[in-house]
C-alpha cells in the first residue's frame, strides 16, 4: 500500500486504496464474537480461558475501532488529494485544448501567409523572366547599336581628323573630336555585360604596352594606344564638363588650384593611371554632379565654396576626395548607395535614374581600388586665439566650439554661447594665431591690409574649412571676428592604383587570414600522412 505523502505523477489522477486494515479486523472481531456466543468451538480450537475475560473483549473492541478511524482518516485525505488532482487535470486539459486552438489559429495564420508568399514569389518570378526577356531584347538592340555606332564613329572621327590635320590651331575640332571619343567610351561601356571585369580586361592590356613603352625597344612595333594617362589632366576635364566652361588646363607637373565661391579644386601632379582617360572623367563627372545637386539644397548654404575637389598621389596610389555641403546619407542607404536603379535623388523637379554612384563604383572595381562614404559632422572642440597688435600687445584666448542644432556655437570665458567671438582693439592687428587643443600646429594668419573688410579661412582644411576669421580696420576700432563654420555633408575618397605601383607589384594587399588557411590546409596533408604511414 502506498504511503500517504507519495506524490502522483504528472498528469495523473491518484486512486482512493481499499480499507483493508479494518476490512481484516472486522473479520477478526467477527471470529472472537463466534467464539464467545459458541464456547464449543473455543474448546475444539483450544482457545485459551483468557480470550474471554472483560479486559480482552475491551481491547479487541478498542483495536477495531482504531484500525476503522485510521481507515477513515486515510480515505478522506485520499479523497481530498483525488479532487484535487481532478480539478488539476481539468486544468492541464484546458491548458492543452486553448494551446490546440492556439496553434490550430496560427497554423492557420501561418499557412495564409505561405499561400501570400508563394503567391509574391510567383508574382516576382514572372516579373524577372520578363525582365530576363526584355534584357536580352535590350542586348540585342545594344549590340546593334554598337555594330552601327562603330562605323558611325569612325566616319566622324575621321572627318574630325582631317579637319583637325587642315586647321591644327581650331579648338572647335579639337574639342568636337575629345567629345565624340568621350561618346564612343560612354556607349562601350553602357553595352558591356560588366563594367568591372570590361575595364580590368583593358587595363591588362594596357598594362602589357605600358611595360613595352618603358622597355622602349628600338625595333618594337608602334602602340595601338596610349596605355596611360595623367589623373590631374583627366580631373580638370571632368571639372570642364560639370561647369560647362573653357578652363585653362594645368601645367604638366604642376599643381592646378581653383578657389571661388562655388568650387574648391586642388590637382596636384600624380602617377600615371593605365586604362582610358575617359573611364575616369565619367567618374568624376557623376561625382561631381552630384555634389554640385546636393549642395544646392536648402539650408545649407556657407560662405565657403560648398563643392571640393582634391587629387593627390599618396604610397603610390591616386587619392581622390570629393566633398560637398548638404544632407547627410541615411545610415539604411549606405548599403544601397552603389546599386543599379538606386538613387537618393527623390525631388520634384528631378528624379534620379540610380546610373551615377553605380558606374562610379564599378569603374573603382575595374581599377582594383578603394571607395568610401562618410558622412562629415560639425566638430565640437576647443582653440586657443592669440592675437599680436601693432603695438605690441598680445591677447590670448581659449574658445570652446559646441554644436546646438546642428549649428556651431562660441563659448568664451564670459560664459555666453554666441555664434561670434568679437574683440575691438584701438591698435591695428599684426597677426593671428589659432591652435587646435591636441595639436601642435599653429595656423599663423599676417599681412592684413590696413582698410577694407578681409576674411580669411583656416589654411589647414581648404576644402572643408573649420573656422573663419573676419578683419574690419578702423580708426581706433578695429573689429576683429572668429567664427566657427558649419562644415556638415557627405564625402566621397577614391584610391586608385597607379601604373607603376600595377607594375611593381607592390599594391597587392596581403589577406589576414592567408596564414591560417595555408596552416589548416598543411595539418590536413599531416594527419593524411600520418594515416598513410600508419597503415
Amino acid at each position: 500500500m502506498k504511503d500517504d505523502i507519495d506524490k502522483a505523477p504528472n498528469g495523473r489522477v491518484r486512486p482512493v486504496s481499499f480499507p483493508w486494515l479494518s476490512t481484516v479486523g472486522a473479520l477478526l472481531v467477527i471470529a472472537y464474537l463466534l467464539f464467545l456466543i459458541e464456547p464449543e468451538l473455543g474448546a475444539f480450537y483450544g482457545v485459551p480461558e483468557d480470550w474471554w475475560r472483560a479486559e480482552v473483549k475491551y481491547a479487541v473492541l478498542g483495536l477495531f475501532v482504531a484500525l476503522l478511524i485510521f481507515d477513515l482518516r486515510r480515505y478522506s485525505r485520499q479523497h481530498v488529494r483525488q479532487k484535487t488532482d481532478l480539478t488539476n487535470l481539468r486544468g492541464q486539459v484546458d491548458t492543452l485544448w486553448q494551446d490546440k486552438k492556439r496553434l490550430q489559429l496560427k497554423a492557420h495564420t501561418y499557412s495564409g501567409h505561405a499561400d501570400k508568399l508563394k503567391l509574391f514569389i510567383s508574382d516576382k518570378l514572372l516579373e524577372y523572366i520578363e525582365y530576363d526577356e526584355k534584357f536580352l531584347h535590350f542586348k540585342s538592340i545594344a549590340a546593334e547599336v554598337r555594330h552601327n555606332g562603330v562605323i558611325s564613329f569612325d566616319k566622324v572621327q575621321t572627318a574630325l581628323q582631317r579637319a583637325l590635320a587642315e586647321t591644327p590651331d581650331s579648338r572647335e575640332y579639337r574639342e568636337a573630336l575629345d567629345a565624340m571619343r568621350y561618346l564612343w567610351d560612354l556607349l562601350d561601356l553602357s553595352t558591356a555585360d560588366n563594367l568591372a571585369l570590361h575595364i580590368g580586361n583593358l587595363l591588362c592590356e594596357c598594362e602589357e604596352h605600358y611595360c613595352q613603352r618603358l622597355l622602349q625597344m628600338e625595333d618594337a612595333a608602334p602602340l595601338p594606344y596610349e596605355p596611360a594617362y595623367s589623373p590631374q589632366h583627366a580631373a580638370w576635364r571632368a571639372l570642364a564638363l560639370v561647369r560647362q566652361e573653357a578652363l585653362q588646363p594645368p601645367e604638366p607637373g604642376t599643381d592646378y588650384l581653383l578657389d571661388e565661391s562655388r568650387w574648391y579644386v586642388w590637382l596636384a601632379p600624380a602617377g600615371e593611371l593605365l586604362g582610358k582617360e575617359n573611364h575616369l572623367v565619367l567618374l568624376l563627372e557623376n561625382l561631381l554632379k552630384n555634389a554640385q545637386f546636393f549642395s544646392s539644397r536648402r539650408g545649407y548654404k556657407s560662405p565657403f565654396a560648398p563643392v571640393a575637389l582634391t587629387l593627390r598621389e599618396e604610397q603610390g596610389e591616386v587619392y581622390i576626395r570629393v566633398y560637398n555641403r548638404g544632407p547627410h546619407i541615411r545610415e539604411e542607404d549606405f548599403q544601397n548607395l552603389f546599386q543599379l536603379g538606386f538613387s537618393t535623388r527623390r525631388t520634384r523637379e528631378h528624379h534620379g535614374r540610380g546610373l551615377g554612384l553605380y558606374f562610379v563604383n564599378e569603374i573603382v572595381k575595374g581599377y582594383e581600388g578603394r571607395i568610401e562614404v562618410r558622412n562629415i559632422l560639425t566638430p565640437e572642440t576647443r582653440y586657443t586665439v592669440r592675437v599680436e597688435l601693432e603695438d605690441g600687445d598680445v591677447n590670448t584666448e581659449l574658445i570652446d566650439i559646441e554644436v546646438h542644432d546642428g549649428q556651431p556655437r562660441c563659448r568664451s570665458g564670459d560664459g555666453g554661447s554666441p555664434e561670434v567671438r568679437e574683440w575691438t582693439f584701438k591698435s591695428p592687428v599684426r597677426s593671428v594665431e589659432v591652435t587646435l587643443t591636441g595639436s601642435r600646429e599653429t595656423r599663423r594668419l599676417e599681412d592684413f591690409d590696413k582698410k577694407g573688410r578681409q576674411t580669411r579661412f583656416d589654411p589647414a582644411h581648404a576644402g572643408r574649412p573649420c573656422w573663419q576669421i573676419d578683419y574690419q580696420p578702423r580708426r581706433n576700432t578695429n573689429q576683429l571676428t572668429f567664427r566657427a563654420l558649419d562644415v556638415s555633408g557627405v564625402e566621397f575618397e577614391i584610391r586608385l592604383p597607379t601604373a607603376r605601383l600595377r607594375l611593381d607589384g607592390s599594391g597587392a594587399e596581403a589577406d589576414d587570414d592567408i596564414d591560417a588557411e595555408v596552416g589548416r590546409l598543411d595539418q590536413r596533408f599531416r594527419a593524411q600522412a600520418n594515416y598513410d604511414g600508419e597503415r
